[in-house]
């Protein structure tokens, strides 16, 4: 399989389980577990379990990271796993899921800049209407065309998908001399102490573990999610991963009217239609 197959089936598979980790994530916090109790348990055990994997299958690839890349792996883990999560967690809780759905996404926005400015990815008028194409399809999947209403914590749900591009960036530096294995295990180990430090200070009876199962399947999904990304971004380009990965509101939608008995409305399937059309342009022109 060469690199641009391998690249498409990386990015296909992790949006079908970031998929799942949002439907989880959405149920647990629907049964009313307190969003930051849930998120520091979840990443606390996908470490556990990214440790367990690379010990088992990729010892060798162990190792400390060069001092050189050593900011980098914490700047990863302080801002991409503890504060973009903290931030747009909290922004989740006080907004809408709806303002939610759509803002995170304007991490493509940020994403295709910073790749200009920090890797050296062209930016052109290609990728701008590719860029908002993508947005107006993921607009009316996730609003099914209805209107946002502003909410002064979106800003904060908007200051998260900022984090997540710039980690994105920093991690495809990060991946030059780093395995994706032991990128992924830093990632999430280090943030999970990042959140302690935070949930200690600021959450109430976060050891305490309601719906266990929920909490495991989320931590699978949450280790799994970040080998694909990693593995996805060592082999593709920054954008690639970003706008290809617009592609999760398809999958969440599916399996909400698949499970959930959730409805599928025309201009949702409009939306879609948007968001393949530009994935297959993506892909064909391998930007």
């Amino acid at each position: 399989m060469d690199h641009k197959a391998k690249g498409l089936f990386f990015v296909s598979l992790m949006s079908i389980v970031w998929a799942i980790l949002i439907i989880v994530s959405k149920l647990l916090l629907n049964k009313g577990v307190p969003v930051f109790t849930y998120l520091f348990q979840m990443v606390t055990l996908a470490a556990f379990f990214i440790f367990a994997y690379v010990v088992v299958f990729h010892r060798a690839k162990l190792c400390i990271p060069e001092r050189s890349l050593l900011k980098y792996v914490i700047l990863i883990a302080l801002i991409g796993t503890a504060g973009a999560n903290i931030v747009g967690y909290y922004g989740l809780e006080h907004s809408s899921s709806i303002n939610y759905g759509f803002l995170v996404k304007t991490t493509v926005v940020f994403t295709v800049l910073f790749a200009h400015f920090f890797v050296g990815e062209k930016f052109n008028m290609h990728k701008a209407m590719l860029v908002l194409l993508l947005l107006l399809g993921v607009y009316l999947i996730t609003t099914q065309g209805r209107e946002i209403i502003p909410n002064k914590y979106d800003l904060l749900i908007v200051l998260s998908a900022f984090g997540y591009a710039f980690v994105n960036n920093i991690s495809k530096i990060a991946l030059r001399n780093m395995e994706p294995e032991v990128l992924s295990l830093y990632r999430l180990s280090l943030g999970a102490l990042f959140l302690f430090l935070f949930v200690i200070f600021f959450q109430e009876g976060f050891y305490h573990v309601r719906y266990p199962f929920y909490i495991v399947v989320g931590a699978l999904h949450m280790a799994a999610l970040m080998l694909l990304i990693y593995k996805t971004l060592r082999i593709t380009s920054v954008c690639y991963l970003s706008m290809m990965s617009m592609a999760t509101p398809i999958v969440v939608t599916v399996i909400g009217i698949i499970f959930l008995n959730e409805h599928f409305s025309l201009v949702q399937a409009v939306g879609g239609f948007l968001i393949i059309l530009s994935g297959a342009f993506i892909h064909s022109k391998n930007i």
